[in-house]
């Protein structure tokens, strides 16, 4: 059955009680036929015949089942009109093209021609045995009666070719938004992996994979994750049921020979959690992971193609962009290599030779203090002193321009600011960002462990909670780290959330045993079509102050 469009619905509709109305006004004041009373009952009964047929094409919405058996009992009721009105001489014909143009513009062409043959034998049998005066061959009624069945193939036939064009462009409308949302997804997945660090790229890749499929449960697998078990290796979005990473885990990494050969999707099904389509990622050089998305059967065997297309175009596009990433990282690491030797020389050739002419200045006045005067020995201490000075002023030089702490490089904050920088362009999405304290001495499983906090929050808000605009504010003093994620989304029960072990997949749990592993606090605040308001509270997250000292004693 082809899609019925609104618009065209209104033009069916207002036809058909056009159509009804002249129909029955010609019928009510012709001189043949039964008395007034008679005809206006008919009418009446038509009209109401007519506005229950027309409610339940309404409600048929797309059920082609359903559309069938409403054509067949209005064309029933065409037939039965036609007898109570005289047949071929009935001014009620015309209204069979209200039955043949649905038949014709929403069901198959076999059906449509089903229906019209069967009319059409109908009103002619009727016409020919019961209302004819038996003066004139079957021939020639037909002939007399010619333009009428004329016009009614003819309509048939335009409906049914205007159907085919209409279906036509809806395809080839559909194939150009399938292009234009590729092409904006390509430019938007390059744009967010460009500004995004190494590290948030997985993310942004299984949350891309997410976005393009409209599946519920997307996953990256690293193979240079750490960790053991495979767990750290495994990054997923969407709905997580519990107990699937570690299970997925598990069988990606017994499936990591297969997977390294594959050029192409293959389903993994897993017993207690369903069926996954995963593709390698890899690259001329190397083997980067695997990317994959958990499928229903039913849709995944009508939109299999449409499925492996996606992923295959994901797993290209990621290799592509892991493979400059790496080449970037090199690159890097060469400008490092070489700033390292270059400091180096100049440590030699400047600082060395302070420190040696320290201490040969050191060891002579050690041997000789006891021959020279109080002048010679003070002229020399100040030598040593000024020395000693200018050393440590290339040392501090020196130290400035490799500590990233000094010189301002990134920070865990930067690659925390870039996550949410590849989100908000990823999903047209604001979100504001605002930190206060210093994470320098934040300790590395605090960072590990806000990061997922503040990753899995700003996620659900997008996903679940269809947000436009997220605030999150994040406070690091000596003693707690406070985090706050607000959103303006949909919300939702938090009571019936943390309750239902079906939804518990979508992070609310494990939010909160992450948080109570370190002995911290969350408040989680939602209100369902009025947004929702995260809160977490965790002590002690800065390293010990004695820690602190040295680390700035040795900077």
């Amino acid at each position: 059955m082809r899609k019925m469009f609104s618009g065209e619905s209104k033009v069916f509709y207002l036809y058909r009680y056009i159509s009804l109305a002249g129909t029955s006004l010609v019928y009510a004041i012709e001189d043949r036929g039964p008395p007034l009373r008679f005809k206006i009952g008919i009418i009446l009964v038509l009209f109401i015949f007519a506005k229950w047929i027309t409610d339940m094409y309404t409600q048929s919405g797309q059920a082609s089942r359903t559309i069938k058996i409403t054509v067949g009992l209005e064309m029933t009721g065409m037939m039965i009109l036609h007898l109570l009105s005289g047949g071929m001489d009935s001014p009620f014909l015309w209204c069979v093209f209200n039955p043949a143009w649905m038949a014709a513009s929403y069901l198959s062409s076999i059906y449509c021609w089903f229906m019209m043959l069967s009319y059409f034998l109908f009103v002619t049998a009727f016409s020919y045995f019961f209302a004819n005066d038996q003066t004139q061959t079957l021939a020639t009624m037909l002939l007399n009666e010619n333009r009428f069945y004329l016009m009614l193939l003819f309509m048939t036939l335009s409906i049914q070719l205007l159907a085919g064009v209409k279906s036509r462009l809806e395809i080839a409308n559909a194939r150009t938004t399938e292009t234009m949302e590729h092409m904006k997804s390509l430019y938007q997945i390059v744009e967010a992996a460009t500004h995004s660090e190494s590290e948030n790229l997985k993310i942004i890749f299984a949350e891309f994979a997410l976005k393009l499929t409209k599946l519920k449960m997307s996953f990256f697998w690293d193979v240079n994750g750490s960790g053991n078990g495979g767990h750290d290796h495994l990054i997923t979005q969407g709905i997580t049921p519990v107990g699937v990473e570690a299970s997925l885990s598990t069988a990606i990494e017994n499936h990591a020979a297969e997977l390294r050969q594959l050029d192409s999707c293959m389903v993994m099904s897993l017993p207690e959690h369903g069926d996954f389509l995963v593709i390698p990622i890899k690259s001329s050089t190397r083997f980067w992971g695997v990317m994959g998305v958990k499928i229903e059967r039913s849709s995944y065997e009508e939109g299999r193609h449409w499925f492996v297309k996606q992923l295959y175009f994901l797993s290209e596009l990621c290799a592509v962009i892991l493979e400059r990433h790496q080449l970037e990282r090199i690159e890097n690491q060469l400008m490092i290599i070489e700033e390292q030797n270059r400091i180096a020389d100049e440590m030699h050739d400047s600082v060395s030779q302070y420190i040696f002419g320290i201490v040969y200045a050191v060891h002579s006045l050690s041997r000789k203090w006891k021959d020279i005067s109080t002048d010679q020995i003070k002229e020399q201490l100040q030598i040593i002193q000024e020395s000693s000075v200018a050393a440590s002023q290339e040392l501090r030089s020196t130290i400035y321009s490799l500590s990233s702490r000094k010189n301002g490089g990134a920070f865990w904050i930067t690659t925390v600011k870039s996550h949410l920088d590849s989100l908000s362009k990823l999903h047209a999405v604001k979100v504001t960002l605002n930190v206060t304290g210093d994470d320098h001495g934040l300790q590395v499983n605090y960072q590990k462990a806000l990061f997922r906090i503040i990753s899995e929050a700003t996620g659900n808000a997008i996903r679940h909670g269809r947000s436009s605009h997220i605030q999150v504010d994040l406070s690091m003093k000596s003693d707690e780290v406070k985090l706050s994620v607000l959103d303006n989304g949909s919300g939702f029960s938090v009571t019936e959330r943390l309750s239902d072990p079906k939804v518990s997949g979508l992070g609310v749990n494990n939010m909160e045993l992450l948080v109570q592993s370190f002995g911290g606090t969350i408040n989680i605040q939602s209100t369902k079509g009025k947004g929702t308001h995260i809160q977490v509270t965790l002590p002690s997250g800065h390293q010990d102050k004695k820690e602190l000292n040295e680390l700035q004693m040795m900077g």
